[in-house]
């Protein structure tokens, strides 16, 4: 017996069984600088849930000053914040298979408890991100366990469009 929606999404933007399917939060190809799980050493000092976390729990992407940064998904904001130890002013969005979180703004143009929908502007990258800062973007893919060294995030890469991320080779 065979299903096609094993093989493919059902459309571009739908999540089923086999996965969820991304927008990258921002126009066109960006460089990933930081990849998923990197760095344990330097993130062991982080403890989300009572755990130290295990490595780099989302991806950094090389964006310009005042670049857009857009929704991944459709869904509703549940915290717009300011963490000034890890990810500055961020953005958290709730979706029917769980929640992404957007950092590093300059400003916002949405407010909380709104929905937006895949591809809406929510705001800008910081036009002054300091030395070695960049837009980290992570997904927490329901049911998820804060405790398991990751903070209950999951590795965003595949799924996005492989068109819109650079990996540097070697």
């Amino acid at each position: 017996m065979s299903f096609d929606f094993v093989r493919d999404a059902i459309e571009d933007g739908c999540y089923e069984p086999e996965g969820v399917y991304l927008t990258a939060p921002f126009e066109g190809q960006r460089r990933v600088v930081q990849e998923w799980g990197a760095r344990p050493e330097y993130y062991r000092r982080y403890v989300v849930g009572a755990k130290a976390l295990l490595g780099h729990n989302g991806v950094d992407f090389d964006l310009a000053p005042n670049d857009s940064i857009i929704a991944a998904d459709s869904g509703i904001i549940t915290t717009i914040g300011n963490d000034r130890e890890r990810y500055g002013r961020f953005i958290c969005i709730s979706h029917p298979w769980g929640e992404s979180l957007y950092t590093r703004f300059q400003e916002f143009v949405v407010d909380a408890g709104q929905r937006v929908r895949r591809g809406e502007l929510l705001g800008y990258f910081n036009k002054m991100p300091q030395p070695g800062q960049h837009f980290h973007f992570g997904i927490r893919i329901a049911p998820y366990v804060i405790v398991d060294g990751w903070g209950g995030y999951s590795n965003p890469l595949p799924h996005f469009p492989p068109t819109s991320i650079l990996l540097d080779s070697g």
